[in-house]
């Protein structure tokens, strides 16, 4: 009786293990470069990424797979209720954590990033100084779709580059985008 107790105990935690679900939110990669939007229903995973939006089908106990006929099969593993694994055959795993439990907290992207359309604008009405303009762009992206820290560090290659092409190297042309101590702090050529 003791035996048999124990294994329907022992079945029932491994079934109650397999069927993991994410929790409905925007997860972070590790690197905190890239966020995404998750919500899980039954066998199927929606992720939506700042550019397209995907279903993934379950397979196995924990993975989850959709095919890009174009490009290659992308999985996503999970490994816990709020993170998972994502990455393509053959690929890198790139570890996602949960960022946020509101489903309705927009995930900043290009599309969603006024800063950039300034810029945009302006490389295109201001050909004396579009790589100013562009760099500016560039920082603005970073400002919208990057965590503080990455952002930060993209933006040293950025401030270098306009500092390369800038007659007054003290005085940053986008401020609204490079913060000052951040200008000040990559030396002058």
């Amino acid at each position: 009786m003791r035996t048999k107790f124990y294994f329907i105990l022992l079945v029932l935690a491994c079934f109650l293990l397999n069927a993991q679900a994410l929790q409905t939110g925007n997860y972070t990669s590790s690197d905190g470069n890239y966020t995404v939007s998750i919500e899980q229903s039954g066998d199927e995973i929606s992720l939506i990424e700042p550019n397209k939006s995907n279903i993934y089908k379950k397979t196995t106990s924990d993975y989850y797979y959709n095919t890009e006929p174009k490009y290659n099969t992308y999985y996503i593993r999970l490994v816990g209720n709020n993170k998972f694994y994502s990455g393509k055959n053959d690929g890198n795993e790139f570890l996602f954590t949960l960022s946020s439990t509101n489903p309705s907290e927009t995930i900043e992207s290009v599309d969603n990033c006024p800063l950039y359309d300034k810029y945009l604008k302006l490389s295109q009405e201001d050909p004396v100084e579009v790589q100013a303009w562009t760099f500016c762009g560039a920082a603005a992206i970073a400002k919208c779709t990057y965590n503080a820290e990455a952002s930060q560090a993209y933006n040293k290659t950025i401030i270098a580059g306009l500092k390369a092409i800038l007659e007054d190297q003290n005085r940053c042309p986008c401020e609204d985008v490079i913060p000052k101590s951040e200008w000040d702090a990559v030396p002058n050529y």
